[in-house]
This record gives C-alpha cells, structure tokens and sequence, in this order.
C-alpha cells in the first residue's frame, strides 16, 4: 500500500531515460523482477550510499526508498549510449565476488563521462510486496529535504540520496517531483556492482521487443540467457547471502516463472 505521506528520513531517487530505454519500459521490468524475485528486486544507482543508510536506520527504524520521475529533459547521453553493459556480479563486505541472482537486469552506460570504462555501478536492494505503480498523490520538494548526515540542502546534480525530509523547510509553491512508487531497502540497503558484459545491439532490440509485447516469461528467459552465458566469478570465502530469499528462483527459473504467470 502507497504511503499516505513522506517518512522524516528516507532514500530518495530520481529516475529516467537510463542506458537508451524509456522509464516506462524500466518500470515494466523491474516490476517483472519483482514478482520473479519473490517481492525483491535491484534498482541500479550511478553512486554508492557511503554510510548514510545505516546511519538512517541507526535508532532501529526501517528505511524507505521514493521514487520520482526527472523533470529535466534526458541528457543525449542516457538516450543514445554508445555501449551499454550488464552487471553480473556484486562485492560482499569482505570483498568478495557473488553472482547475483539470475533473473536480475542491471544496466549502465559502458563508460564514464571522460570516457574511461565504468568499472563499478551501484543498486539499491529493494522489496515491495506491491506492484510499482506509476502514479501517486505524494510529491517531494528538494527544498524540504537535507542530506542525512551533512544537513546540507541536496545538490542540483543528486539523483540518489538518504535525507531528512521536513515539511517545514519548503515554501508554498516551490518546486516538487511526483512520486511514483514507494519501497522498502533491505540490508545492506544497496551493493556495487562488478563483472559488466557488453550488451550486443541484437541483445538491446530483444529486450525492447519484449518489454513492448508485455511478455514476463519470455523476459525471464532471455535474462537468464544472457546471464548464463557471462563470464563466472569463483566466489571465495563465505558469507551471508543478502539474496538468499532469492535462491528458490535461481534452483529452478523456468518453474517459477511458470507458477507466476499462471497467478
């Protein structure tokens, strides 16, 4: 259920025109990954959190991520990339390799701005136990919000950050973003990201074309193509697997997303 109104702290996201796909289509299929996740699902971010997140939930309260559409027109860049990757893997907290779950589809830009190669992206670990809507009565104003641990006002190039939010520090009138969904983040509340495969344009057209025909099982076999045929990473060590929850869809893909579509 949509919240009613904005918690005093909570991630914030803007979202759009990312990696030459249309935020409608994003949307599509990450609601996909939801449901083939179990509620769970990854929502790439270009930056890491630092340590705002777990000083967010320092007195014991949970943390919500809001997502709001850009207002700003897409940069040339976002629309028409000249490569775009896959992230297959994420680093734990001791520094090792782990695949992600094999329905997960993060994607970025190739390379940076300078046009050095992107070696590290970054996701927000989300649940929703609802589907990710695209409309909603909250709106967010940049004026109300502060970065959590600065309480500095947010910069004008911030796409993701944990804030502080007061009604009280905005003025009638000022500007404000519509808010399309709302979500929970779960420990560790975001990863970074390695071991990026290059997208073919074949890949690209097939991933638009499904995203158009609404097919979720057609989706999922396709993702889990691409991710099968990634280099692997030997994982080392153990550690806890934030994704475990995840696991049942990994032993057996094709099984749970028959029982889904058939819901």
């Amino acid at each position: 259920m949509m919240p009613t109104q904005l918690p005093p702290t909570f991630c914030w996201t803007k979202m759009g025109t990312e990696s030459g796909e249309d935020l409608s289509h994003i949307i599509l299929r990450k609601e996909w990954e939801r449901r083939l996740g179990g509620g769970g699902f990854l929502w790439g971010i270009g930056q890491s959190l630092g340590a705002n997140a777990d000083a967010a939930v320092a007195d014991g309260n949970s943390l919500a991520a809001v997502f709001s559409p850009m207002l700003s027109k897409p940069k040339e860049i976002d629309v028409a990339p000249v490569d775009v990757v896959l992230w297959n893997s994420w680093i734990d907290v001791e520094g090792q390799t782990r695949p992600l779950p094999m329905h997960s589809f993060v994607t970025s830009r190739a390379k940076l701005p300078s046009g050095r190669r992107k070696e590290f992206h970054y996701a927000l670990v989300c649940r929703s136990p609802a589907e990710l809507g695209t409309t909603s009565a909250l709106r967010v104003s940049p004026l109300s919000l502060r970065n959590l641990n600065t309480g500095k006002a947010l910069g004008a190039s911030q796409v993701t950050a944990v804030v502080a939010h007061s009604e009280q520090l905005c003025t009638p009138g000022a500007k404000s973003y519509p808010v399309s969904f709302v979500v929970q983040l779960e420990v560790p509340f975001f990863v970074r990201l390695s071991n990026p495969t290059l997208l073919m344009r074949r890949d690209l057209d097939r991933a638009a074309e499904i995203v158009r025909c609404g097919d979720m099982s057609a989706w999922a076999s396709f993702v889990s193509d691409l991710r099968s045929s990634a280099p692997a990473e030997k994982p080392l060590g153990r550690t806890m697997d934030m994704f475990g929850a995840l696991s049942p869809f990994c032993d057996g893909i094709m099984g749970k997303v028959g029982a889904t579509v058939s819901a």
